[in-house]
């Protein structure tokens, strides 16, 4: 069986969890089959650190030049799949490009709906729907959680029997740590801000708790540096610069803070998956997060959960964990058990599976 992951996300995303969940897909996969990840011009930055795959990484692509390398792209995939004749074809992000020399099985996996169903954040109409041509053209549909599947039959009406749930995965290799970073106790949270993410419901919370930011620093990773909104919560809340901390960097760095955090929080609205809860979980670092469907779906009772449209319980389920040492053991424990149930060899194999099946 040959298969190939096509460009598209590596050529729109510079950095994310998307990128990841293909590059270790491609890893495991070729310890059993001929697999190739082609980007032929892309300036996705995990990619370029990963030797397996066909392409040239840019910086980024010089001013006015997207359609031209897109075109490059749809050229370079149709000449690699006539020489080479892939008989799987797994589109990476919801581009309408299916090249027309491909006559094997084409599959799409999709991770949230979160435009779909936040579209008022993002000024789009209540009847958007970018999906819909990559979800057609499809033979089979994969979703990263059963709360993904249940939101495309609900919002695309797709029937149930053409998607299939493949859970994604922790790095056994997330494992290198620095000495600690941060030498204060600190709360954690990690990625992108904006939005369904929450972060502001979060801050509010850390500032309103006294006893909370009087003990603890919030470290905040990743994600951009703040935004005027955020800074402007920050100091009518009179939050000084040593009690929220910004840090950047790569796995290592991440790792460590995973580590030594006293909480990881996680307070989206939504999400498709949710990586980070596993991340944090394989480093024994308990869990605080959002009372959503799909938390509950990987975290099952190990982790504190909270109501993110309310501060007032984020309050309470932080300090219950912070303050209480049985508590935070528990949970830590509790979440390490749980990271072990997902792997990117099992998620390899269940997208294996569907691959022979269709």
């Amino acid at each position: 069986m040959k298969i190939l992951f096509d460009y598209s996300i590596f050529a729109y995303q510079t950095l994310g969890g998307i990128s990841r969940y293909y590059i270790n897909l491609d890893k495991e996969i070729k310890k059993q089959y001929s697999c190739n990840i082609l980007a032929p011009a892309h300036y996705n930055k995990f990619l370029k650190e990963y030797s397996s795959y066909k392409g040239t990484y840019f910086k980024k692509f010089p001013r006015f030049t997207n359609k031209l390398f897109n075109l490059y792209n749809k050229i370079s995939t149709e000449q690699f799949i006539k020489f080479n004749e892939p008989e799987i074809y797994h589109k990476t992000y919801y581009t309408n490009f299916w090249p027309k020399n491909f006559k094997g099985k084409k599959f799409l996996t999709v991770y949230d709906l979160i435009h779909e169903k936040f579209y008022k954040d993002y000024n789009f109409s209540s009847d958007y729907r970018p999906k819909k041509k990559a979800l057609e053209n499809s033979d089979a549909i994969l979703a990263i959680s059963y709360k993904t599947k249940k939101d495309l039959v609900e919002i695309y009406g797709i029937s149930e029997k053409k998607i299939f749930v493949t859970h994604l995965g922790v790095n056994l290799e997330f494992s290198k740590s620095k000495t600690n970073i941060i030498k204060d106790p600190y709360i954690l949270y990690v990625g992108d801000r904006k939005r369904y993410k929450n972060f502001q419901n979060l801050l509010k919370a850390f500032a309103i708790s006294k006893k909370i930011n009087t003990n603890f620093k919030l470290v905040v990773f990743g994600g951009g540096k703040f935004l005027d909104d955020e800074k402007k919560l920050i100091n009518e809340n009179d939050l000084k610069k040593n009690k929220i901390i910004k840090i950047d960097g790569d796995d290592i760095v991440l790792n460590t803070l995973y580590k030594s955090a006293n909480l990881f929080v996680f307070p989206s609205k939504y999400e498709g998956f949710g990586l980070p809860l596993l991340e944090a979980a394989s480093n024994n670092c308990p869990i605080a997060c959002s009372r959503i469907e799909v938390f509950n779906e990987i975290m099952g009772q190990h982790a504190k959960y909270f109501d993110p449209y309310s501060v007032e319980e984020m309050i309470i389920s932080l300090e219950e964990v912070l303050f209480s040492e049985t508590v935070s053991k528990n949970l830590a424990s509790k979440a390490k058990l749980t990271s072990s149930n997902f792997s990117w060899s099992k998620c390899a194999n269940e997208t294996l599976k569907i691959y022979k099946d269709i």
